[in-house]
């Protein structure tokens, strides 16, 4: 079985949740973010808004608004079911002639509605979120008796957003998500070294996991990232390896590629 379910798990993490390194001169309680990530037969377009409606700006200590959604598209291969299935003392029982491995294609969008809470905690940056959520899957070219889990699915979400400033060269940060929309579940871990003030480079590491995942099977990516940040505003982008991974052994190996970009105002 391909790694199908990737592009739905990715939905389940923020667009962008990291936070600009030092603040700067001027402050905005508005945050707007999107992206793209990309694999091999699979691609999603993403957006989101953060807004502080009771915080003196961004960087205050107070509660968020989050809204989110976004839209793509996936592939797998299957086999089709056995045929002819009848009366074994017949002689009619079932056979392969009309089974075939069959290209399917898969559209998902997701949409968000959160509340949650920012806490500088020194060096340490948290924010918490919970709120509703919602995923549709549809299939494009045929149904898949298989995997029927066509349809809208709505569920709570909640998140947990943390980064720490290691000194001033270095931060890590790790995000985790989980919905009971389609069951999904995300982390992602990050590790960041300033080449300068600005650009920072370094590996993550990515989790994810649901219902069509498979019974004892996650998809997992390994890669390198860039971040570029300025007054107001970042972008990043990584690149890598993705696997399906079932009982722990890497299958249906993938590059992978995302971007984001972030404006605060």
């Amino acid at each position: 079985m391909a790694p199908f379910a990737v592009v739905a798990a990715i939905t389940s993490t923020s667009a962008a949740s990291d936070e600009i390194g030092g603040r700067p001169s001027t402050y905005g309680w508005r945050e707007v973010s999107g992206g793209v990530d990309a694999a091999r037969d699979q691609w999603l377009f993403y957006s989101g808004a953060t807004i502080a409606p009771f915080s003196r700006d961004i960087y205050s200590d107070g509660w968020r608004l989050r809204f989110g959604g976004g839209y793509g598209q996936y592939g797998y291969d299957a086999i089709g079911p056995h045929t002819n299935c009848g009366d074994a003392t017949q002689n009619d029982i079932c056979t392969e002639t009309d089974r075939r491995t069959r290209h399917f294609r898969v559209s998902h969008s997701y949409a968000e509605a959160l509340l949650g809470y920012y806490l500088q905690l020194g060096q340490l940056t948290a924010k918490a979120f919970a709120g509703a959520a919602m995923t549709t899957n549809h299939h494009l070219n045929g149904q898949d008796a298989s995997h029927d889990d066509d349809g809208t699915e709505f569920g709570v979400k909640g998140a947990l957003e943390l980064w720490l400033t290691l000194n001033d060269q270095s931060w890590t940060s790790l995000d985790l998500s989980y919905s009971t929309a389609r069951n999904e579940s995300a982390s992602r871990w990050r590790a960041g070294w300033r080449i300068t003030p600005s650009l920072s480079v370094g590996p993550e590491l990515r989790y994810d996991k649901n219902i069509e995942s498979g019974d004892g099977a996650w998809n997992g990516r390994s890669g390198l990232f860039a971040r570029y940040e300025w007054q107001g505003g970042e972008i990043s982008a990584a690149g890598g390896a993705a696997w399906w991974v079932d009982d722990w052994e890497p299958k249906d190996p993938s590059a992978y590629g995302t971007l984001n970009v972030l404006f605060q105002y």
